[in-house]
């Protein structure tokens, strides 16, 4: 994500922000992967801009799946 801009969907002709949760599954994540304990916090006071930023330096579960599948394909055919 480009720094400042704010993740958002259109909801009704408006633009909302979206939550950790829409994000954790546009990635692939299970719920709430991305709440952890933060700043000698529990895990259920971590805000959302830690959460987010955890989402934007990780790479999405499923490409990786699939890329993962195809150098396993790969690496079969050519052993």
């Amino acid at each position: 994500m480009i720094k400042n801009q704010v993740p958002a969907v259109m909801t009704g002709g408006q633009l909302r922000r979206i939550t950790p949760v829409e994000g954790e599954r546009l990635m692939g994540f299970p719920d709430d992967y991305t709440r952890a304990p933060w700043k000698g916090k529990g895990a259920e006071q971590c805000p959302d801009a830690p959460r987010f930023a955890a989402l934007g330096n990780s790479m999405a579960v499923p490409v990786m799946r699939w890329i993962g599948g195809r150098i396993a394909a790969v690496d079969a055919i050519t052993v």
